[in-house]
């Protein structure tokens, strides 16, 4: 394996954009299904629902952290509700599978998601019963990424070396806290999106395809 990841014990991957790519449109799907909860919560209209949406996302990270702190949602229906989505554009990914499994050491998923739906689009990927484990809002108290206190519970929960883990994300600014405590970082970059510029400090790697990435890192290993 390439000596720059010789030395890593533990693969941390984010899930949505990081494990399938944005062609899916499951995020625009989750964002009607949160816009639709508002809208039904507050007997109020889409435009309104959507606004609101947006403003709990920026203030508290996500809608359902501003639902909470605000109005006393309980995030378990909530997230039952707006994760109701349609998974049949993620295909299996055998490929993707593969270089996961070979990866020496263990392999983690960290999420703002919740782990029900999780386990749902890693069975659509086929890459069921490749994780040891599911970090997901809930553990984290529903304070999500990027809040470093959900990064420090993860490491040590789950007995987690910093120095010797790598943490894959496709949202740059989420790899802040985890290069601060010593993570090596790779920052998945989908086409269209901004510049990473403000963040580059903060990840190591840049890639576009988590597939096409593990395929070089292996490749590396065979040829060594």
């Amino acid at each position: 394996m390439q000596s720059y990841f010789t030395d890593i014990d533990t693969w941390i991957f984010d899930l949505d954009l990081t494990l399938y790519g944005p062609e899916a449109n499951i995020m625009a799907q989750v964002r009607d299904r949160i816009a639709l909860y508002v809208e039904d919560h507050f007997q109020i209209g889409s435009v309104e629902a959507h606004e609101i949406r947006h403003r709990y996302w920026k203030k508290y990270g996500t809608t359902l952290g501003g639902l909470m702190a605000e109005h006393g949602v309980d995030p378990y229906g909530y997230l039952d509700f707006v994760h109701e989505v349609d998974l049949s554009l993620l295909k299996p990914a055998p490929d993707l599978r593969a270089h996961i499994h070979a990866l020496p050491g263990r392999k983690i998923i960290f999420t703002n998601a919740d782990a029900p739906y999780a386990e749902r689009v890693l069975t659509a990927r086929g890459l069921d019963n490749v994780f040891e484990d599911i970090f997901d809002i809930h553990r984290m108290q529903h304070m999500p990424k990027p809040f470093a206190g959900s990064y420090d519970a993860l490491c040590s929960e789950l007995r987690i070396d910093a120095t010797r883990a790598l943490f894959v994300e496709d949202s740059a600014h989420n790899l802040v806290p985890a290069k601060a405590l010593g993570m090596r970082t790779i920052w998945v970059k989908h086409e269209g999106e901004a510049d990473s510029a403000a963040h580059q400090d903060h990840f190591d790697h840049e890639i576009s395809d988590v597939t096409q990435w593990l395929s070089e890192i292996h490749s590396f290993e065979r040829a060594a």
